[in-house]
């Protein structure tokens, strides 16, 4: 018979589910421990990152735009070309230069030709042109003068109408109208002239428009 002592052997311990269970729990805490310390450490070192940004005025390298795209924005920044403005300043000065100066003759107002005189006239005509300024007409009214009084008196101071009384050069009818003329009216050419005259212009407005009458109805 063996006198040797027994050892102590803790018989060996089966866990249960419960018993794991417990366990598991237990541990929870220090797992959430552990996630809330990673976080902290997290948020630390991005507001590090962040405080370093600020300081150094730079960016980190993965937010620069690329070298390519910089080169795009600058050619779509880039001003339009504009057309030359060369004709327009060629343009301005030719209207700069100065005019060339006219000559005398082209300063010199153009006038009308000067009215016809009365070089062409004689005897009873001549006295009648030079009368004409005085009712106010031109010379240029002394071709109708004469071609009128002569197909009525042919200019004649003593011609006397017959049948109708009409008397003198411009045969007034009766004659003794033209004494408001002057009292010589059956004698003196101009003063049958001037009586004339002041009737023509009363009529007719000038000798021109009494000869046209006078060529419609063969009497004024």
């Amino acid at each position: 018979m063996n006198d040797a002592p027994e050892e102590n052997v803790e018989p060996t311990r089966k866990t249960s589910r419960g018993q794991r269970l417990r366990g598991w729990v237990t541990s929870q805490p220090r797992l959430r421990l552990g996630l809330v310390g990673v976080v902290a450490l997290a948020l630390v070192a991005g507001a590090w990152t962040g405080v370093s940004y600020a300081s150094n005025g730079s960016e980190p390298a993965a937010a620069k735009p690329s070298a390519t795209a910089d080169a795009g924005d600058s050619q779509s920044l880039s001003p339009e070309p504009h057309p030359s403005t060369a004709p327009e300043k060629e343009k301005t000065e030719k209207e700069k230069k100065p005019k060339p100066k006219a000559t005398e003759e082209e300063e010199k107002p153009k006038t009308e030709a000067p009215a016809p005189g009365c070089d062409g006239f004689s005897g009873n005509q001549l006295t009648a042109c030079k009368m004409l300024d005085d009712h106010g007409f031109g010379t240029d009214q002394m071709d109708c003068l004469s071609q009128l009084w002569d197909h009525e008196s042919g200019w004649n101071h003593q011609a006397s109408n017959g049948s109708s009384g009409a008397y003198g050069i411009p045969q007034a009818l009766p004659g003794d109208k033209m004494a408001s003329a002057g009292s010589d009216w059956s004698s003196n050419p101009a003063t049958q002239i001037e009586w004339g005259l002041g009737y023509i212009a009363d009529r007719y407005g000038n000798p021109c428009g009494a000869w046209g009458f006078w060529q419609s109805n063969n009497y004024y």
